[in-house]
């Protein structure tokens, strides 16, 4: 990771950074019919959130596996109506996998999950990430210059040895009593 050169702040700047981030987890265990079609509700209020879905059919063993789309809340209204309607991404029939989108804009989002290859039900688990805020991997990585290290460095050792120096007066005062 690009924060290791920069030591001790960095650490802190990765740590302010994910205090920055927020992210909303759920988990899903439930079984799916045949022919079945189920969905549930994602609501981002940022813009460009993350969504990572991930799923893997549990049961049975040999099954097809399932379909996960996400489709936004109008695009799930026709569908609901039975209309021709789009989706913004979605996965192939897979025994386990995940679908990573970004959400560019605020709104209700649906995930759908189909399993339409199956002719018996399937046990399924799935969780669900929803993080909003910077991305510490897409962001620039800037580095101190000399002078400013040089500063950095002076304080610190000048303010180790302040304190190495009272706690010596402390101790030495300590004893002669």
């Amino acid at each position: 990771m690009a924060f290791r050169r920069l030591g001790l702040l960095g650490w802190l700047l990765a740590w302010a950074l994910a205090a920055a981030q927020h992210k909303e987890t759920f988990t899903y265990n439930f079984d799916l019919e045949a022919r079945e079609t189920r969905y549930f509700e994602v609501t981002s209020k940022e813009n460009d959130a993350r969504l990572k879905v991930q799923f893997e059919v549990l049961s049975p063993q040999n099954a097809a596996g399932v379909r996960v789309a996400l489709l936004s809340e109008e695009q799930f209204q026709q569908l609901r109506e039975q209309k021709g309607h789009g989706e913004l991404t979605s996965t192939a029939y897979l025994r386990e996998g995940n679908l990573r989108t970004s959400l560019a804009e605020p709104g209700r989002y649906v995930v759908v999950i189909e399993n339409a290859m199956e002719r018996r039900r399937c046990r399924l688990e799935m969780g669900v990430v929803l993080t909003t805020g910077p991305e510490p991997e897409t962001l620039p990585v800037t580095y101190a210059s000399p002078q400013k290290r040089l500063i950095v460095v002076g304080a610190s050792v000048a303010g180790f040895l302040l304190i190495l120096t009272l706690s010596a007066r402390a101790l030495w005062r300590a004893t002669r009593r």
